[in-house]
This record gives structure tokens, C-alpha cells and sequence, in this order.
């Protein structure tokens, strides 16, 4: 989104912990009044549309929180302690169950369970972050590290499922 602040096109309150009815209601009211042809104009009704895809994923929403919030530049790469050795592991799992179709499904309710516990540990970094408007260095890395967890599993997750499909 080209420098506009996601949170402020739609409507919404600065928080992470947004549901997807409040996101779909504030995307529908400002849809409907920068419409193409409800005389809106055609980059509104983008923009409009790109905060809600924005908003209505947890890494987009959480890295807008972050701008939003001015934190502070932080270590984007920055992975918890162990993660890359719990990656490989279930990296090789998947190897070893190709075509095996239950060791694949258990694999991906595993990988969806820990992206889950991600997204659970950035809303709570949020929440207990408050709501000023200056987030603190150390927050904005965690939520940073957390973020880079949601992405890896995203990325396993798209890989079990290409590999699950039959050639």
C-alpha cells in the first residue's frame, strides 16, 4: 500500500486483534462509497481494497501495526532460538512421508497448530504493548521474529500442499 495507512482507509482501531466481521463491515462501507460507480474514483476504490487484503491477513495487518505504531527499525531475519533445527526436522518428515497422504495431513495440522501459536504470540505482544502510539524496540523485534515464524510455516504449508498434489 503506497504509504497509506491500511488502518485509517478502513476505519479501524490500531489493533492487531481485529475480526474479520469488523474488517469486512469497514471494507464494505468504504467500498460502497469509493465505488468506480458510486462516483468514487478508481485509486480509491484500489486503495480501499488493498487495506482490506492488508488487513485481513495477520503478517500484512501486523506489519502495518508496526508502521502505524512507529516502532523503530528492527532485525527482519531474526528467528527464535532452535527454529531452524525444528524446520529442518520437519523438513525431513516431510521428505520421508511423500505420498503417504495421512503423514502429510498430520504434517500440515502440525505446521497450521504452530503458525497459529505465532499469530496467538503476536496478538499477545500487541495487546500487552498497549496502545501508544511509539512501540518499544524490544516489542517490535519480538513481533518481528514472530512474523518470520508465521512466514516459514506459510512457506511449508505451500510446499506440503504442491507436494501433496499428484503429478
Amino acid at each position: 500500500m503506497s504509504g497509506a495507512n491500511p488502518f485509517d482507509v478502513l476505519g479501524v482501531a490500531l489493533r492487531f486483534d481485529l475480526s474479520a466481521a469488523v474488517l469486512r463491515a469497514a471494507w464494505m462501507r468504504r467500498a460502497a462509497v469509493e465505488h468506480p460507480d458510486a462516483d468514487g474514483a478508481l485509486d480509491a476504490s484500489a486503495l480501499v481494497n488493498d487495506a482490506f487484503r492488508t488487513l485481513s491477513e495477520p503478517i500484512g495487518r501486523a506489519t502495518a501495526l508496526l508502521q502505524a505504531r512507529n516502532a523503530p527499525s528492527v532485525d527482519e531475519r531474526e528467528l527464535p532460538a532452535g527454529f531452524l533445527m525444528d524446520m529442518i526436522e520437519l523438513r525431513e518428515r516431510a521428505d520421508a512421508a511423500v505420498g503417504d497422504h495421512a503423514a502429510v495431513a498430520a504434517l500440515k495440522d502440525e505446521a497450521t497448530a504452530r503458525r497459529a501459536e505465532a499469530i496467538t504470540a503476536i496478538e499477545t505482544l500487541f495487546g500487552q504493548a498497549g496502545t501508544g502510539t511509539d512501540l518499544d524496540r524490544s516489542v517490535a523485534q519480538q513481533i518481528a521474529v514472530q512474523i518470520n515464524v508465521v512466514r516459514s510455516f506459510d512457506r511449508m504449508l505451500e510446499q506440503l500442499e504442491r507436494e501433496a498434489k499428484p503429478l
